[in-house]
């Protein structure tokens, strides 16, 4: 269920959810929405990496009208350097603020402090805390508890009190389970932009499947229970985009 043909549209639907996928090893798709982030003027842009108190930090700035946008903004871009992405791609998210503050789109925050890799990192170590975070993140359940579960209930609470189109920019792993829980929940089809549902999946199978290798590879491996039990949970995890 692509909506490629929204590209060409002068705005979206008010009703619409777009998903975009959003590669993390480059800014690729987050210029393409950069161009076309104005069409949900109105409506709301969910984003990963960035926390709810870095998004309040920014909205109080920008209402104050106390500084330069510019400056509010690469405060912004300074807070989450520390998320583990690339300077260009914190460059390129905090761009996307800027651009939905313009076109008045509220911004959303996905992730919560408390779901972090260095919430995980503190409580289990180094190992044991990245496996569990990110088996957490590729986790295809609507349990309430894996990443793209809990992100649904955000998105479909919030929906009741904001109004026009929504568009959640993460990585391909949350759209096929994203796509399901908000259809089986509240009966909305979520549309997939720039990529179609067979490249979403694709991508999606794809990260997990590296990311299940490379814990598998690591040298710090903890060969015991509890680890083959979360990586068997990956694994299901990436049977079920296959």
């Amino acid at each position: 269920m692509g909506c490629a043909g929204s590209r060409h549209r002068k705005v979206f639907a008010k009703d619409a959810v777009i998903f975009v996928r959003d590669d993390h090893s480059s800014t690729e798709e987050q210029l393409k929405l950069a161009r076309d982030l104005h069409k949900a003027a109105g409506g709301t842009l969910w984003l990963e990496f960035v926390s709810e108190d870095v998004l309040q930090k920014v909205r109080d700035g920008l209402n104050s009208n106390a500084a330069d946008d510019a400056d509010i903004l690469e405060e912004a871009r300074s807070s989450i350097s520390s998320n583990g992405w690339s300077p260009e791609f914190n460059k390129s998210l905090v761009g996307l603020i800027g651009i939905a503050w313009k076109h008045h789109i509220t911004i959303h925050a996905l992730d919560d402090v408390q779901w972090s890799r260095d919430a995980f990192t503190a409580r289990y170590g180094p190992y044991r805390g990245g496996l569990r975070y990110l088996t957490n993140r590729a986790d295809q359940l609507d349990n309430g508890e894996g990443a793209t579960s809990r992100w649904c209930s955000k998105i479909c609470d919030k929906r009741l009190v904001d109004s026009g189109p929504i568009v959640i920019l993460a990585g391909a792993e949350h759209g096929p389970a994203l796509m399901k829980f908000m259809k089986a929940r509240i009966n909305v089809d979520v549309r997939y932009m720039y990529d179609d549902f067979q490249a979403i999946k694709r991508h999606a199978a794809n990260k997990v499947s590296e990311t299940l290798d490379s814990l598998r590879l690591s040298k710090d491996l903890e060969a015991d229970e509890e680890t083959e039990n979360l990586l068997q949970r990956l694994q299901r995890s990436l049977e079920s985009l296959l």
